[in-house]
């Protein structure tokens, strides 16, 4: 599995926005460096609910990206409006997941092939 830095992740996140919607809202943050890499976090972050979106490789290594809801101790009221502009955010952090997969399982056949 390719390392996939901040600064790799940024330029992904960039082309995604260039590529399609949803992509202008989500960054990437800063985390403790791995094995003294950098690394990043990529945030989407929800205007319809409080509820903190994080999207990374499912472990250390895999290839396999997903992502990670984080709710509020007080739980979370929504409108049905607000609900289904939720249902659209996250849909839209779904292809975010999806392409940053894509993303990384191409780095790591390129770097497979020329060893």
């Amino acid at each position: 599995m390719p390392f996939c830095s901040s600064a790799t992740l940024q330029a992904w996140l960039k082309e995604f926005d260039a590529d399609g919607p949803g992509g202008a809202t989500a960054y990437v943050a800063e985390q403790e460096p791995c094995d003294g890499r950098d690394g990043g976090l990529v945030i989407y972050p929800l205007r319809a609910s409080r509820l903190s979106v994080y999207i990374e490789p499912r472990s250390p290594g895999s290839l396999d990206w997903c992502v990670r809801l984080e709710g509020q101790a007080d739980g979370t009221t929504l409108t049905s409006h607000a609900l289904r502009e939720l249902c659209y955010e996250l849909s839209a952090a779904a292809v975010l997941c999806d392409y940053l997969q894509g993303k990384a399982f191409a780095l790591h056949v390129d770097q497979t092939r020329f060893r």
